[in-house]
């Protein structure tokens, strides 16, 4: 069996989806830095990657990516809180017990 190394392309700053589609054409596939946590190698911009640019791989080896979204945060909690705060929000709006 013949193995075939590719070169590790510069993904960091590159939007996600424009990595992944380096990454494809030059023969390697991203990976979050937790396969089965909640990060999304689709969406944000590449910040850091193991192995480095210029480094050498197994064709269709994995190169780690780390990405934020372009905010520079995470998305954060998006439901609703209730029952809403009462008005002013400070511990003398709230009833005593």
């Amino acid at each position: 069996m013949n193995l075939i190394e590719v070169q590790v392309p510069d993904f960091r700053g590159m939007q996600a989806l424009n990595a992944w589609l380096v990454g494809h054409d030059a023969g390697v596939l991203l990976i979050g830095p937790s396969p089965d946590g909640p990060e999304s190698v689709m969406h944000g911009i590449v910040t850091k990657q193991e192995p480095l640019p210029g480094a050498r791989v197994l064709r269709w080896g994995t190169v780690k990516v780390w990405m934020t979204n372009r905010g520079g945060g995470s998305a954060g909690v998006r439901e609703p809180r209730t029952p809403r705060p009462p008005v002013g929000g400070t511990a003398k709006d709230l009833p005593e017990h």
